[in-house]
């Protein structure tokens, strides 16, 4: 958890996985589901509407070869005999490898085994919750993770492991079958199990930061130019985005709370934000372009936005309550570009 915003303390620690266990709840229900639709032929998924890369067969010396690329592990449950390796890259970040039987084609729309790699800032302590409700099987897993499969969707087990913000989900539409991989100790992960490390923060310009969103190939959010400031840009290894806005004279790197706008990568973000809604203690604010906004009424320094459709998950933050609610209130919010 201390890598969420450990410099620019958008939140105490306990409030980003907060917001994302509410997400897991929300997808947890037809996880399954999510996973065979979103490495369909047409790359998407009604669900979440995250836009799949093309789909491709893939041997194991690439599968190790895209660990080492995208600097995170990459999941997977070994060798199976005969099987097609499939691999599809959502724009989220989100990676499945799917195994295909003899004599099935890549993009099939049948649901086969499939591992899924998912960024989930504090994975390992929302699963540990999931853990504990009724309803939920808790499973230890090696290298220290855990795993827990749903009652009512024996279909999937979905795992985290300690520092490592990226959840793995397991299906099988046969159920019971990811259940027994998990036991049996054949999930394993191409890359290391250790924390990622997160890049210095730097200052940009105006038309560096245009340039860098540019680059990105999805939304970077901000609250617009602000004369006299020096924009200051964090970039996680989770991917993870934060554009601080910081006063004349101040430095790059300061402690004290300053103005932040974060992006995160988030399936389903905007349904996950109207469950959050609906939680006690929070209050929802309508915003442009179909947009919700939410926050906690015992932190209002920050706010949580998500817009239909989208994969990512916005916070303002203010050490000041009144002024980021201005901000989200008068439509502020917008991608950088």
């Amino acid at each position: 958890m201390s890598e969420t915003v450990p410099q620019t303390r958008l939140t105490p620690t306990a409030r980003p996985w907060r917001f994302r266990f509410v997400a897991l709840i929300v997808t947890a229900a037809a996880a399954g589901l999510i996973v065979w639709l979103a490495v369909r032929d047409n790359g998407s998924s009604s669900s979440s509407k995250t836009q799949a890369s093309s789909v491709t067969a893939v041997s194991v010396a690439q599968l190790q070869s895209l660990a080492a690329s995208v600097g995170h592990p990459v999941f997977w449950v070994g060798p199976k005999a005969g099987d097609t390796l499939e691999l599809s890259r959502n724009s989220n970040g989100s990676i499945f490898v799917r195994y295909l039987p003899a004599g099935v084609k890549i993009g099939s729309t049948t649901p086969y085994l499939t591992v899924a790699t998912y960024p989930f800032a504090g994975a390992y302590a929302a699963i540990r919750t999931v853990a504990s409700q009724s309803g939920s099987t808790p499973m230890k897993v090696a290298d220290g993770g855990l795993g827990v499969m749903s009652a009512s969707y024996p279909q999937s087990v979905h795992v985290a492991y300690p520092g490592v913000d990226y959840q793995v989900e397991v299906y099988d539409p046969t159920p019971g079958t990811a259940e027994n991989l998990v036991a049996g100790g054949n999930l394993e992960a191409f890359g290391s199990l250790t924390a990622g490390s997160t890049s210095p923060p730097r200052a940009v310009s105006l038309a560096g930061l245009k340039s860098f969103a540019r680059s990105l190939g999805h939304p970077l959010y901000w609250v617009g130019p602000k004369k006299g400031y020096t924009y200051e840009l964090r970039r996680t290894s989770q991917g993870q985005l934060y554009v601080r806005y910081l006063p004349a004279g101040v430095k790059v790197g300061a402690a004290p709370p300053y103005l932040t706008v974060g992006t995160y990568p988030f399936p389903a973000a905007f349904g996950a934000m109207q469950a959050l809604a609906k939680q006690p203690g929070e209050t929802s604010i309508a915003i442009a372009h179909g947009g919700i906004a939410v926050f906690d009424t015992s932190y209002p320094k920050s706010i949580h936005l998500a817009f239909p459709g989208s994969n990512y998950e916005i916070e303002v933050f203010d050490p000041v309550p009144a002024v980021v609610r201005q901000i989200v209130a008068s439509g502020q919010v917008n991608s950088i570009g």
